[in-house]
């Protein structure tokens, strides 16, 4: 889930992550699984702080030829994503390292990266293009229909590639698109053509009234199109970057407050 996954899905990264797989009814001996491993020969185990200690853990491993500390990282659950098997189910297995190998669906690859670092949201970008690029080709081989790959369009490469292929002159496809969009980006893209067509209404407006109105003006595809979907891309990041912050901060204070355990 990681760089090795965005990695697989064709973002350009040397990683530095190794990824160890154990069953979650180790997690409570993660420690001394490890420090019994090779990974950690002559070499005492540290466990670090963890915002999330029962969802994430990291372990000091070793020092590195360069000096720089060795570690392990482990996620039980990712506060971002929904349980596990319903993740599981989206799983994508391909061959990495000479090995299959189990990854995040790419989807929810993107949606675990909607974290407070901006690294994160480098990785989204690209990752939003594949995914769409992805979507538009399984459209032809009739792996995925129309309305659904219209109604999750992220990139502006791939709004320009429906656009090219005159997909938005289906308005069918457009009313079943907008009733199923989520993401207030992919409202932004989808607005001055679903404003075209009278049957078509965005079931929840997560776009302010002024950005709408102006999106619901212009011509699809043109440069002020694109400019105020970044705009609407621009307020996203900041509010899920900021809840990210807001749920580490409480959660830190939850683990700094005192018990209350004692009696007077």
């Amino acid at each position: 889930m990681g760089g090795h996954a965005a990695r697989f899905y064709g973002v350009e990264r040397n990683t530095n992550d190794f990824d160890l797989h154990l069953s979650p009814d180790c997690w409570d001996d993660i420690k001394a699984k490890i420090q019994a491993s090779p990974l950690a020969t002559n070499f005492k185990v540290v466990e670090g702080p963890s915002w999330r200690p029962g969802a994430f853990r990291r372990f000091q491993i070793g020092v590195l030829p360069s000096g720089r500390e060795e570690w392990l990282e482990f996620w039980r659950h990712n506060h971002l994503l929904p349980d596990f098997h319903e993740v599981f189910d989206r799983r994508e297995i391909g061959v990495y390292g000479g090995r299959k190998i189990a990854f995040l669906g790419l989807r929810d690859l993107i949606r675990a990266k909607e974290t407070e670092r901006e690294s994160d949201w480098q990785d989204i970008a690209l990752l939003e293009e594949f995914a769409d690029s992805r979507d538009f080709s399984a459209v032809f081989t009739g792996d995925l229909d129309l309305p659904n790959a219209l109604s999750r369009i992220r990139s502006r490469r791939g709004f320009e590639s429906h656009l090219k292929a005159s997909h938005f002159r289906d308005d069918n496809a457009i009313r079943q698109a907008v009733e199923l969009t989520a993401s207030p980006i992919t409202e932004a893209f989808l607005t001055p053509v679903a404003s075209r067509n009278r049957d078509a209404h965005f079931p929840i407006a997560a776009i302010e009234p002024v950005v709408r109105n102006r999106l619901s003006e212009v011509d699809p595809g043109t440069n002020l199109h694109f400019a105020l979907v970044e705009i609407v891309r621009r307020r996203y990041k900041l509010a899920a970057q900021a809840a990210d912050r807001a749920d580490k901060e409480s959660i830190r204070r939850t683990l700094a407050a005192p018990s209350d355990g004692g009696a007077s």
